[in-house]
């Protein structure tokens, strides 16, 4: 799995919608601790309007220009430093950035042993991502299909122990401007990132977990711990 291709979503939607002044869609998905790309995420994102939405979206980007949702690439990490210069990815980084929600990630060792990383407090990790809407023609009546990716950048204090990227964290305080469409991607990506390097030191707390199968609150709980019960 690549970097950044597992989280857990314990959430509290109307919480996090009051938190970064979103209006909740209807369909949100329900609590998972395994969640995957091409899986259904909680994304935040602004509209043409300057209205911030909290809404269900398809983990790994489409764009626009796509005639298939099967790309020849994985897109459900995008990387912070060169998103502006990927045709990919280069539209959603210029306006549609987003916010997605989670209470934990995953990431891996070179020897495979997989670490879960949370809030020291246990509260709610904003990642920052991109998002884009995709026409999909392949059924009779063509729909629109939100998507998102999550930004990656190299990693720094306890998240530079385990894997060399890290996804972007950001703060309430931060995610009014990071959302704002009006303000241009090549002037706040660079910001983003090295924000989110100096938040994830104060921030990220982490520990082993054994290897991930199924779904269940006990995939974030310890090794250690787990193995105690044996």
């Amino acid at each position: 799995m690549g970097m950044c291709g597992r989280f857990a979503a314990e959430l509290d939607y109307p919480e996090i919608a009051q938190i970064l002044h979103a209006q909740p869609s209807a369909g949100l998905p329900g609590k998972s601790w395994n969640v995957s790309p091409t899986q259904t995420i909680a994304v935040i994102g602004q509209d043409a309007h300057g209205v911030n939405h909290l809404a269900s979206a398809y983990w790994s980007l489409i764009p626009p220009t796509a005639e298939s949702k099967k790309l020849p690439y994985p897109t459900f990490n995008a990387r912070i430093e060169s998103a502006l210069d990927r045709p990919t990815f280069a539209q959603a980084a210029r306006h549609n950035r987003a916010i997605i929600p989670v209470s934990g990630y995953y990431e891996w060792t070179a020897e495979r042993k997989p670490y879960y990383f949370h809030a020291k407090d246990n509260r709610p990790l904003l990642l920052l991502g991109l998002y884009s809407w995709w026409l999909s023609r392949e059924r009779a009546n063509a729909t629109w299909l939100l998507t998102a990716t999550i930004l990656t950048r190299d990693s720094v204090g306890i998240a530079a122990q385990v894997h060399d990227r890290m996804p972007v964290l950001c703060d309430p305080q931060h995610a009014q401007e990071w959302l704002d469409r009006s303000v241009s991607g090549d002037k706040i990506l660079p910001e983003a990132s090295a924000y989110g390097a100096r938040l994830s030191q104060s921030l990220l707390a982490s520990h082993e977990v054994a290897p991930l199968h199924g779904d269940g609150p006990e995939l974030t709980e310890p090794y250690d711990e787990m193995m105690l019960r044996f």
